[in-house]
């Protein structure tokens, strides 16, 4: 039997981890991994959890509008002392056999009439928290559907960082091949067939550290996607346009309009802003559930009861009943007011989480507009930097293939062009990823 538990868990991990599998065999684009987050996401599975959770409380606040009912049946037999019981009626023993079977069947109905009005208040803060559950789950989408683009944005730029340092790596051997040649041919010193040599090992050490942030950085976007992060996994690089231009930014800056405007737009529409409000909302409402202590308590009931040594006389050995119960509280040892003080605390801990929250709002949309502008101007420097600096090697090398410049001139040329390529690449990426930064702190954010 253990044997046939351990297979059978077996097979349902080897099923689980092909199914996460299957969907990484093609290239990804961002929309995929995105869709793959919002569905094994760990952060998202728990906000979930939390959002059923709300909603079983939510229909336990609503139960209590309604009456509550119970049925108990009981059967008992004596087991000892069965001998024939002896009673005098008028001083006149009577004997009787004993009884040792009993019965008793009872239901009872019982309905919550008023009680300060705080059944009223309990489910307002259920429906309270559940809408704030609701938004949570829509923040965390957006949240992860942010991180996940950041980490996919990160893919792709070490991709082409990895790209751009294997070009210049074939580049440097194919420089030392040619001074090889003329080192052979002695019309080459040997130092500088030494430093080309130098210059492809630093080359080869750059490729190996690129390569290296290249699968950190997809280790770092399979995580997010709730996949194992030892599944290898291709990336779709058509699937973010890279080609920016001076229109575009226009574009983007009259889109998202004024700082001011941002802020007020994010403190408006943000879901993590909605949840906090929901949760001071339910905060309040819980002020009204502990007054309600200090109220009376007003219940009706009825039911019905039947006991007898035998199943018989149901018409003669049970009763109906009905009743009305009024509880006045005189004093409760300070308890409502302790319950009170509470509620007041929870209210202002709620109030501040929402201010907390809206200053968080306000220094995040400061920060991202910050990183933008400054993405701006990094864009505008690499794309200035990258035409003079591939001119410049070009024309270098073609002196060096004539004689005409050293290989430390060409060396150095083809460093700043490498340096040009990269940042161009990090520039567009930071800018990109400063679009999303401001696209998340002002609430226009989507999960693709």
């Amino acid at each position: 039997m253990i044997r046939l538990s351990s297979l059978l868990c077996l097979l349902i991990f080897t099923v689980a981890v092909h199914t996460q599998t299957e969907g990484l065999q093609k290239p990804l684009t961002l929309n995929d991994c995105v869709a793959i987050a919002l569905q094994q996401n760990f952060d998202i599975l728990l906000s979930n959890a939390s959002a059923r959770s709300a909603a079983a409380g939510l229909t336990a606040a609503f139960g209590q509008y309604l009456p509550g009912a119970s049925i108990n049946a009981n059967y008992s037999r004596q087991v000892t002392n069965l001998r024939r019981q002896i009673s005098f009626v008028g001083g006149i023993p009577v004997y009787g056999d004993p009884l040792a079977n009993s019965y008793s069947l009872s239901a009872n109905l019982s309905w919550l009439v008023f009680n300060g009005f705080g059944r009223e208040a309990q489910y307002d803060a259920a429906k309270f928290n559940v809408d704030a559950a609701e938004a949570d789950i829509r923040s965390q989408r957006m949240f992860v559907a942010y991180q996940v683009t950041r980490a996919y944005l990160n893919v792709l730029r070490t991709r082409q960082v990895v790209e751009t340092q294997q070009e210049a790596l074939s580049v440097a051997r194919a420089l030392y091949d040619r001074v090889k040649a003329l080192y052979d041919n002695g019309k080459a010193p040997i130092t500088q067939l030494l430093s080309q040599e130098t210059e492809v090992a630093n080359q080869e050490t750059s490729v190996v550290q690129a390569e290296n942030n290249f699968e950190t950085a997809k280790v770092e976007l399979l995580v997010l996607m709730g996949s194992d992060p030892s599944v290898p996994v291709e990336i779709d690089e058509t699937s973010v346009e890279t080609n920016i231009n001076q229109t575009d930014l226009h574009e983007f800056r009259n889109t998202i309009g004024s700082e001011q405007e941002s802020v007020r737009r994010a403190v408006l529409s943000r879901p993590d802003v909605t949840a906090a409000r929901k949760r001071m909302e339910a905060a309040e409402a819980s002020m009204t559930v502990a007054r309600s202590g200090y109220f009376p308590t007003i219940s009706a009931s009825g039911g019905y009861s039947w006991s007898n040594f035998e199943l018989t006389n149901f018409d003669t050995q049970s009763r109906t009943f009905v009743g009305l119960n009024i509880q006045i509280p005189v004093f409760d040892q300070f308890r409502t007011n302790r319950s009170i003080e509470q509620a007041r605390l929870n209210q202002q801990q709620s109030n501040i989480e929402l201010k907390r929250i809206e200053q968080g709002i306000q220094q995040n949309v400061r920060r991202a507009y910050l990183q933008l502008a400054a993405a701006d101007k990094g864009l505008e420097i690499a794309n200035k930097a990258i035409k003079p600096a591939t001119t410049a090697y070009d024309a270098m090398q073609t002196r060096f293939n004539v004689g005409g410049s050293t290989l430390v001139e060409l060396q150095q040329a083809n460093y700043q062009l490498i340096t040009a390529r990269i940042n161009k690449i990090s520039a567009v990426y930071a800018w990109l990823d400063a679009k999303a930064f401001v696209e998340y702190s002002t609430g226009l954010f989507q999960e693709q």
